[in-house]
């Protein structure tokens, strides 16, 4: 028995297979559905037939079941469709490596752990009754044409997610940037300094010493302050510049578990490569552990 009928747009790129596995779950109901395919055009159609006949007071589940597998392939299947599709549309001036690192932002952010318990759960059940309404009144549902004119709310939140992820990417990509700009100033300085050890304090305050233990000369730290005498300076940026005029050969953390913002650490890491270490234990750590 042909129970319904699913229109899919090429463009959408959801071949049998996908629809097949989003189905499966009626046949762990017990529910045996034979799946046809036909294409007209620019549309594939996906013709379902119940292979045991069913009742008729067995129809109205098996309609709901289908509901449910549709929202399902909708919400974790068409969604990124959509996202490229969105980027294509709306961010065109971006290379094609581009657009691919923003669509993996997207799909990170729909993905991780409180969109999946939130959004993910609420829409699908949104999306489901949509659906389900539908094929009450309509044997055939074309997937495309249902999002596009019935779930412009899902799209409009696709919408602000790919923005986001663009943002995020732009963000990113002027990080790198300043990356890129601190190697290379530290490719241009002259080490003044073989060994620089980083001390972090009890309060999150960073103390610099040579390679014999000794406070590194303030002129270094004098210096510095000069240049931001009008402005204000984090703890993190003033060490940053710290180090990059010192320019040491090998740079010690310690007591790094004291340290506020930790992406610190990753920052310089990123400019200085293999000259960074971690300690985690010797005479400078012990005098930190000491101090009240």
């Amino acid at each position: 028995m042909q129970l319904i009928s699913i229109g899919v747009s090429n463009a959408l790129k959801l071949d049998g297979e996908n629809l097949k596995h989003g189905l499966k779950s009626l046949s762990e109901k017990g529910i045996k559905v034979a799946v046809n395919s036909s294409v007209c055009g620019p549309v594939t159609y996906y013709n379902l037939k119940i292979e045991d006949k069913p009742t008729f007071n067995n129809i109205a589940k098996i309609r709901n079941y289908i509901a449910e597998a549709i929202s399902d392939i909708i919400v974790n299947q068409i969604d990124k469709r959509i996202i490229r599709k969105l980027i294509n549309k709306y961010y065109y001036y971006f290379t094609e490596s581009e657009k691919e690192q923003i669509e993996k932002i997207a799909y990170n952010i729909i993905e991780d752990d409180v969109n999946r318990e939130t959004f993910k759960l609420i829409k699908r059940e949104q999306i489901f009754v949509l659906v389900r309404d539908f094929l009450k009144e309509n044997d055939y549902i074309d997937i495309e044409g249902f999002v596009n004119f019935r779930l412009r709310d899902f799209i409009g939140e696709l919408s602000e997610i790919t923005d986001k992820a663009v943002d995020e990417f732009l963000m990113q990509r002027e990080y790198n940037e300043f990356i890129g700009l601190l190697k290379y100033f530290v490719e241009l300085q002259d080490s003044k300094m073989d060994v620089l050890n980083i001390v972090v304090d009890k309060n999150g305050k960073f103390k610099l010493y040579n390679e014999n233990h000794e406070l590194v000369n303030s002129d270094f730290i004098n210096e510095i302050s000069l240049e931001f005498k009008d402005g204000t300076i984090s703890d993190e940026d003033m060490l940053m510049s710290t180090i990059i005029t010192i320019a040491p050969k090998k740079i010690f953390f310690h007591s790094i578990n004291n340290i506020k913002n930790k992406e610190i650490i990753e920052t310089i890491k990123k400019v200085f490569y293999d000259r960074v270490e971690i300690c985690y234990g010797c005479e400078l750590c012990s005098n930190i552990k000491c101090e009240k």
